[in-house]
């Protein structure tokens, strides 16, 4: 570790951030950042209902809660956690162009994904062919021919 990476986290340590938030921002182990605390003679970083901020350096008294089990914790912080896990959560998946290709061409695979199907016989509309048609190449009913053209 350079000098000036020690003196950045010094820097931090003095300004009060906790030893995770230091972790994030210079990518230091957090045994490092924690062995730098002791040698500069500061206390461990706790959360209290008098601190100014959480450990991320979010304002606390606006910021401070309760959770179920009676733990405080900062609100913000919670906020900033919930959006990321639900940005995480969902990622759609990207139709198999191979699945439709064979699709279109009246040899489909056994299973296809709602999202194929619908590709399917959106292309095979565009060609012009019935309902009973598209739903014999596409192996499904009229109906689900007739509701993908309703959802187009």
């Amino acid at each position: 570790m350079s000098a000036e990476q020690r003196a950045h986290i010094e820097a931090l340590l003095r300004a009060g951030l906790s030893n995770l938030e230091i972790h994030r921002r210079t990518g230091a182990a957090r045994t490092t950042v924690a062995r730098h605390r002791r040698r500069l003679g500061l206390p461990g970083y706790h959360t209290t209902p008098d601190s100014p901020n959480c450990r991320h350096g979010h304002p606390f008294p606006l910021n401070l809660g309760s959770s179920e089990n009676g733990h405080l914790i900062c609100l913000e912080c919670r906020r900033r956690r919930q959006r990321e896990q639900a940005a995480r959560a969902y990622v759609p998946a990207q139709p198999d162009v191979a699945a439709i290709e064979r699709t279109v061409a009246g040899d489909p695979p056994a299973r296809l994904t709602p999202r194929e199907r619908h590709a399917a016989i959106h292309r095979l509309d565009r060609w012009g062919l019935s309902a009973a048609v598209i739903a014999e190449r596409v192996r499904c009913s009229k109906r689900t021919v007739h509701r993908a053209r309703a959802a187009a």
